[in-house]
């Protein structure tokens, strides 16, 4: 059976209402926080400008204890949101991103649509015509 119609509505009542639930704890709210704004920050199409009056709003602690928080692959995911045009090596594993994205906020990086992209060369084709001639033989195929 639920008190209110609408979450905003019950957390606006837990909050105004301190002594009704005397066993929620600062601690418990943050968490609170954190969980939404974990919702907010993996949620697609955020700029930097989103994400600081985010920072802003639930403060630098709570924000920095979120993206803590994320998994690599979502701090990934935002990292590669912010700057397409991000170098690999930077963002290739989960704290190199999140070092990243930092940056990004601080506006230590930032995304540039002129940067030049690197191009790979294609394989030779001599490489690629080179086959394993142990893969055809009939043992390998059949397990015998």
């Amino acid at each position: 059976m639920a008190l209110t119609e609408n979450g905003r509505t019950a957390l606006t009542a837990v909050l105004n209402n301190e002594t009704l639930f005397p066993r929620v704890k600062d601690a418990d709210l943050v968490a609170a926080a954190t969980k939404l704004a974990r919702k907010q920050v993996i949620a697609a199409g955020l700029t930097r400008d989103d994400l600081l009056t985010l920072k802003t709003t639930i403060g630098s602690d709570v924000f920095e204890k979120t993206l803590e928080g994320l998994s690599p692959h979502h701090v990934k995911l935002l990292a590669r949101r912010l700057d397409k045009t991000a170098p690999e090596i930077d963002v290739n594993t989960g704290s190199s991103a999140l070092a990243y994205v930092r940056q990004i906020l601080d506006g230590e990086a930032v995304a540039s649509a002129d940067a030049p992209t690197e191009t790979t060369a294609a394989p030779t084709p001599d490489a690629a015509a080179k086959k394993n001639k142990y893969l055809g033989r009939k043992a390998f195929r059949t397990g015998r």
